[in-house]
């Protein structure tokens, strides 16, 4: 009998100590998720105001991503998009703190060098690089324009696949404006 009692309480005391082990554990996960954003400002219901870029906007260009998982960053993919920015000439203010923009980048890029194949059956020996970006809406939330490129066997790299994304953004803005009139 004694034995019995015994065992029970092992039993119990095991059990009240998974529990209390488990709600822990469920309390540090739904902590550490970070809380979803807040937007100061409600959308434009009408979609195209919504998505509206002004001209001299500020923005804000954020650490780019490697879409290769072993690489953390993508190669200042972030400083080629910077310079083909003012080489296309695209009506944005780049700000180095994020408080001040009106609009974030934010995307991936990633350059690989041509395969073996591709060097002795063709004799081409330049890489190929692919790039995507987002352009959101610091008050509102909303996406205002989304791009990619994939540039195989690019002479410049990263940097054709930044002055491609530039020009495209550029392109956006301007017909948004005539659009407006």
């Amino acid at each position: 009998m004694m034995r019995t009692v015994m065992k029970r309480t092992i039993v119990l005391a095991l059990l009240s100590l998974l529990f209390a082990v488990s709600a822990a554990t469920a309390q540090t996960t739904t902590s550490d998720r970070p809380a979803p954003p807040t937007y100061p400002e409600k959308a434009p219901d009408d979609p195209f105001r919504a998505r509206l870029i002004p001209r001299n906007s500020k923005v804000f260009i954020a650490p780019m991503i490697s879409e290769d998982a072993t690489k953390p960053r993508a190669q200042g993919f972030e400083s080629y998009l910077a310079a083909a920015l003012r080489k296309k000439d695209v009506p944005l203010i780049i700000v180095a703190d994020r408080a001040q923009a009106d609009f974030i980048i934010e995307g991936t890029a990633d350059q690989k060098a041509a395969g073996l194949a591709k060097k002795i059956i063709l004799g081409d020996f330049r890489k190929s690089t692919s790039a995507s970006m987002t352009v959101t809406n610091l008050r509102t939330g909303v996406v205002a324009y989304a791009d990619s490129s994939d540039r195989s066997s690019a002479n410049r790299g990263l940097r054709s696949s930044a002055e491609k994304l530039a020009k495209y953004l550029k392109r956006k803005i301007e017909d948004d404006e005539k659009k407006q009139k």
